[in-house]
């Protein structure tokens, strides 16, 4: 007969196929240390059980590559098929047989003990209950809540799991909630995932890096009260325990007889308690614990016991590994690390948690090497690591050296807002952090007026409001004040700050100012026909801007912006003449751009199609544009003209094309493409009625960030009618 271990190792072993018995490279899953980590025990307490299913011809065993493992050849284990038939009687406990999850929600992994944690958790949750579950790090917090997933979604639940680290933000949660382009609005968020019978899982919350630590607690305060079950797994102290209307559930070490599990059975009783009293029951205490530790005095020195225990006993490479992995923001893949020579020793010496195949150390052991350096060793790591990383080019090397960067304290002002900005166009999380950081170590105002643009970038005014109470006056400064007027509705002084602030710009500064207030103007509005009298106003303000000052580069952009908003306002008015002079304009200003101007023909052509037989030829060729378009803007205005022309019957085709268009979020750092996401989010709201509410909360949401107020009333007032 089986031991519980021996059916849990085949139940692991038989979810991999035969095909890769005879490959050069084996999953990690399949290694001592993965299979260790899969089943909960200490590594140790593998070799009895396996050498018995070797016996029994149920397993084998090779030397082979572990992937993310290092370069030493390990040994891994594999299935036989005799080994397969036996599993087949076996019942899956893993198996998930209804429900849905969303998230990257972590392998499983075998408990011992933990019934009455799991038992009342489980309630809570089933009752709709918002936890804090809290404890120690490495106690088994999010172990624990992994095995609960599965009896949760044979009810009927959706399970939505988020895992959080410095960089994460509401926009980043929502992502992983929902696998869909993110939703940056609270309120949309809470009214897309705060259902009934779903439960929203955050991991590992005290990650969040401080600049964003208020908005979650915002997000926290908010989904707290809708009808979703919410679990926060926290690791003590509790960042957010101020927030009211969670119960806590703290987790505490394994009782005696649970503890004893994790350890091999050839210990014996007594030395077992011993090991088990010593470390507190605490699970990750035991998974480190080796014959040749020296048991702590007292149980609350688990930090002691890492540092004499486990740290110090590393090699000159497995130390150098743990240090470039403790320094990281992020978890990284093996090839990611410079000194990755000591990644075996530290997997096989259970350092290290996974997430597929990248690594991390546990945070106990972080933390613990972490306080173990000088600032002068801090500062020549951060150093060292922001040399390797500039070396490589991909937006995630960018943004790991100039966190390197940063905390090393070496950089020139200039340079570092220049990574920022390119940072920002991919994740203005990351970007805002990192210019927080940045502050830390120089205060200056070019550094806060980037700060104060990524703020507004994300329609965080608190945090523009108080940045810009720490810069000195300046044209720069009140420019931005009078955009926060502009977004709180107080025109009239946005306006009067704006018009002083004019006289001290250069002329083409100038121009710039003036053609954006124009363009926002004309986009600020939900889709509809523009208004006669402010398209008037518009094209009059045009007619008087003077370009004589100006460079001929700063005249040809301004002129290209200029005819391609006459073109939209003309079509929108039906005024065709002018139409036809911007588009002869436009063709000597693009004449090696076919697309750009294809495009623009289009759109006359669907704004003048009157019968439904040209209506159709039109749309067909407006189908061809978009499937072949490169340009994700020309794209995405393609679309939304043609569902204007549509509606309310969408054909199905541009339905399908609008919802690709959420698999690749626009940039966030241009107006022009804020605006043009809150009309996404608007369309979207139409075309799928039943999340109208969730999309158009998020819309509403991002039209105020592109300072489009008007639009956000409009928008609103529509929504209210609808409900």
């Amino acid at each position: 007969m089986l031991s519980d271990t021996e059916r849990g190792i085949l139940s692991r072993l038989s979810e991999f196929s035969e095909e890769i018995e005879g490959s050069r490279d084996a999953p990690r899953a399949l290694s001592l240390p993965g299979l260790a980590d899969s089943l909960g025990l200490v590594r140790s307490s593998l070799h009895k059980p396996l050498t018995k299913l070797e016996e029994e011809g149920l397993v084998f065993t090779r030397i082979a590559h572990v992937i993310g493992g290092g370069s030493r050849k390990r040994t891994v284990v594999h299935i036989t098929s005799l080994g397969r038939k036996k599993v087949s009687t076996f019942e899956n406990i893993f198996q998930i047989k209804s429900g849905k999850s969303f998230g990257q929600v972590p392998e499983p992994s075998r408990l011992f003990g933990r019934e009455i944690d799991k038992n009342n958790l489980t309630k809570l949750i089933i009752n709709g209950s918002t936890i804090f579950l809290t404890g120690l790090p490495g106690i088994g917090k999010t172990s624990l809540v992994r095995n609960l997933i599965p009896e949760i979604i044979d009810s009927g639940w959706t399970v939505r799991w988020a895992t959080c680290y410095s960089n994460t933000d509401i926009s980043d949660i929502a992502f992983q909630w929902t696998e869909k382009k993110s939703l940056r609005d609270i309120s949309a968020l809470t009214s897309y995932c705060g259902k009934n019978k779903n439960l929203l899982i955050i991991d590992e919350i005290q990650e969040v890096h401080p600049r964003h630590i208020e908005s979650i607690g915002k997000l926290l305060n908010q989904i707290k009260d809708s009808r979703a079950a919410v679990l926060v797994i926290v690791r003590s102290p509790n960042p957010f325990n101020y927030i009211k209307g969670f119960s806590e559930y703290r987790l505490l070490g394994l009782n005696e007889n649970d503890g004893k599990n994790l350890l091999p059975n050839e210990i014996g009783e007594e030395k077992a308690s011993e090991i088990v009293t010593a470390l507190g029951g605490h699970p990750l205490a035991l998974h480190l614990w080796s014959p040749e530790s020296e048991l702590p005095a007292e149980v609350e020195a688990v930090q002691e016991f890492v540092e004499s225990n486990v740290i110090s006993k590393l090699t000159k490479d497995g130390l150098s590994t743990l240090d470039e992995l403790s320094l990281s923001p992020i978890p990284l893949e093996e090839n990611e690390i410079y000194d990755s020579n000591g990644i075996g020793e530290l997997d096989e010496s259970a350092i290290l948690r996974w997430f597929e195949q990248k690594s991390e150390p546990h945070h106990l052991i972080r933390n613990v090497r972490r306080s173990l350096w000088s600032e002068k060793e801090r500062k020549e790591m951060h150093q060292k690591a922001a040399n390797h990383w500039s070396e490589i080019d991909s937006e995630k090397a960018l943004w790991i050296e100039t966190y390197h960067k940063i905390n090393s304290n070496d950089f020139e002002t200039s340079l570092l807002i220049d990574k920022i900005s390119a940072i920002s166009q991919e994740n203005s999380a990351t970007a805002a952090l990192l210019i927080e950081d940045a502050i830390k170590f120089e205060d200056t105002d070019n550094l806060r007026i980037k700060a104060v643009d990524i703020a507004f970038e994300r329609a965080e005014y608190e945090i523009i409001e108080n940045h810009l109470s720490m810069i000195d006056d300046s044209p720069q400064k009140n420019l931005r004040m009078a955009r926060l007027f502009r977004i709180n509705g107080d025109i009239d002084s946005a306006i009067k700050l704006e018009d002083t602030c004019l006289s001290l710009l250069s002329p083409a500064e100038k121009i710039r100012f003036r053609i954006s207030m124009l363009v926002r103007r004309f986009d600020d509005r939900i889709p509809r026909k523009i208004d006669k009298y402010l398209a008037e106003e518009i094209l009059t303000e045009i007619h008087s801007l003077d370009f004589q000052e100006i460079s001929d580069t700063d005249r040809f952009t301004a002129e290209l912006t200029l005819n391609l908003l006459k073109h939209s306002i003309a079509l929108e008015i039906s005024n065709m003449t002018l139409a036809s002079q911007s588009r002869s304009e436009l063709e000597i200003i693009l004449s090696d751009n076919e697309e750009h101007l294809l495009m623009l023909d289009l759109r006359a052509r669907l704004a003048i199609s009157s019968s439904s037989e040209l209506s159709d030829l039109t749309l067909d060729s407006v189908r061809s544009f978009i499937e072949d378009c490169s340009d994700q803007l020309k794209k995405i205005s393609m679309i939304h003209s043609a569902l204007e022309v549509t509606k309310p019957n969408f054909p199905d085709w541009l339905i399908e094309s609008h919802d690709r268009l959420f698999q690749n979020p626009l940039r966030e750092d241009l107006a022009a493409y804020r605006r043009m996401s809150a009309q996404c989010w608007y369309w979207r709201g139409v075309i799928h009625p039943t999340y109208r509410l969730s999309y158009w909360q998020e819309a509403i949401h991002r039209f105020r960030a592109a300072e489009c107020t008007q639009a956000a009333n409009e928008l609103l007032e529509e929504l209210t009618k609808s409900i």
